[in-house]
């Protein structure tokens, strides 16, 4: 018997851009990480072998996912296995109550074995974009009305945002999850769904606004009004007034600023960064962005990541606009949900525009889960743009 090849070639008429601009960002990831890392500490051990080893593995695991989902990804056995595929994400789901909390936190969204550290909510974010494609997208029915097409994934997704920030109190991924639902809705062309999708639109403006606002006075004297809980409002204190007790719960906050102030636009050299020193935590995770800036400046730093990400959403709308499959064009809006929401939740959080949700800056923070998650989602959009580009090519020859 004849063992298949490990093919690493991406499909015919895939996006090169998005490509680079992923290798790109997650090698840049990978040398931020090192620098974030090699503190006093792990310079004289094996520990930051350990962690170059690590996110060489699961770059690995992630690129090959990626490509193996662009080659091979079909929506039809997707649809055939689908109800065993929401059974395997809610087990996954719910088993994270298994495992003791975060260290210094109540959030219980890891599964922990051999060493290794799963957290299935971000895989929950693909999930939600191929659920919304399932559900909402190509509905060629033009007698369903917006509650027939639109109470399944909403039971399903009210589920998954329940056990996420619920059960496992992680509001940030349950943000997300739900972000990403809401965009996926608007994709939809059917008839019945028009005056739905203007509702949605508006309640999604609404949290924007109401996420700024909340950083305010005046959204603090609402929070107090609403009974929310004393935990979260003092969040929320914390990203109003970093300055106000800096040792204390603004200390994560204030030493993030402190950072951007330190790098300024040129940043105070690559490794040379002091703030990693036990000042930010989770400086190589959610506040990598912190140690990007103070090291290489805004200029070599920030800029960079930013228009990799500008490049990336720019492809997969673009193409998002000339796609004519819905169930297509929702996987890759839902993917632009994803990054989109990734980086305004980090950014805002580290910048003290919006309190901190613990969210990773896709791509260049370090975490496996997230890194293999978002690696996926771009795979499955690599898929649907070099079926369509191969499409258009036969169709342009038989004309």
């Amino acid at each position: 018997m004849k063992l298949r090849k490990i093919s690493l070639a991406m499909p015919k008429g895939y996006s090169k851009w998005i490509h680079a601009s992923v290798i790109l960002l997650t090698l840049f990831g990978l040398f931020m990480i090192i620098s974030a890392t090699a503190t006093k500490d792990a310079t004289s051990s094996t520990a930051l072998l350990v962690v170059i080893a690590k996110e060489l593995f699961f770059i690995t695991v992630s690129y090959y996912m990626m490509v193996l989902l662009a080659r091979s990804y079909k929506q039809k056995t997707f649809e055939k296995y689908y109800w065993l595929f929401l059974l395997v994400l809610f087990i996954l789901l719910i088993s994270t109550m298994a495992f003791a909390p975060a260290p210094g936190s109540d959030t219980r969204a890891w599964i922990r074995f051999f060493g290794i550290t799963i957290q299935p909510s971000e895989f929950a974010k693909i999930g939600v974009i191929l659920i919304m494609a399932r559900t909402t997208g190509g509905i060629k029915n033009k007698n369903k009305t917006a509650s027939d097409i639109l109470t399944h994934p909403i039971i399903i997704v009210s589920i998954i945002v329940g056990i996420v920030v619920i059960a496992q109190k992680d509001f940030g991924s349950g943000l997300i999850i739900l972000g990403i639902a809401v965009f996926c809705s608007l994709v939809s062309s059917h008839g019945s769904l028009y005056k739905t999708q203007i509702v949605l639109f508006a309640l999604a403006l609404l949290v924007l606004i109401l996420m700024f606002l909340s950083v305010t006075e005046l959204g603090m004297e609402v929070m107090k009004f609403v009974h929310i809980s004393d935990y979260m409002i003092n969040r929320f204190k914390t990203s109003f007034d970093p300055f106000a007790d800096r040792y204390g719960p603004g200390m994560q906050i204030f030493n993030g600023l402190a950072a951007f102030v330190q790098g300024g636009w040129f940043g105070v050299g690559y490794g040379k960064g002091f703030l990693k020193y036990s000042y930010i935590f989770a400086v190589e995770t959610d506040s990598i962005l912190a140690s990007v800036v103070e090291e290489l400046g805004v200029i070599f730093g920030f800029l960079p990541i930013f228009i990799g990400y500008v490049v990336i959403v720019f492809e997969l709308m673009k193409n998002a606009l000339f796609i004519k499959n819905e169930k297509d064009r929702i996987i890759l809006v839902g993917t632009i949900a994803y990054i989109f929401f990734h980086f305004f939740l980090n950014v805002g959080g580290v910048t003290a525009l919006i309190p901190l949700t613990g969210v990773p800056l896709l791509f260049i923070s370090a975490g496996g889960s997230s890194r293999l998650a978002i690696m996926m989602a771009i795979g499955l959009c690599q898929n649907v743009i070099a079926r369509n580009a191969e499409s258009t090519k036969i169709q342009n020859s038989k004309s």
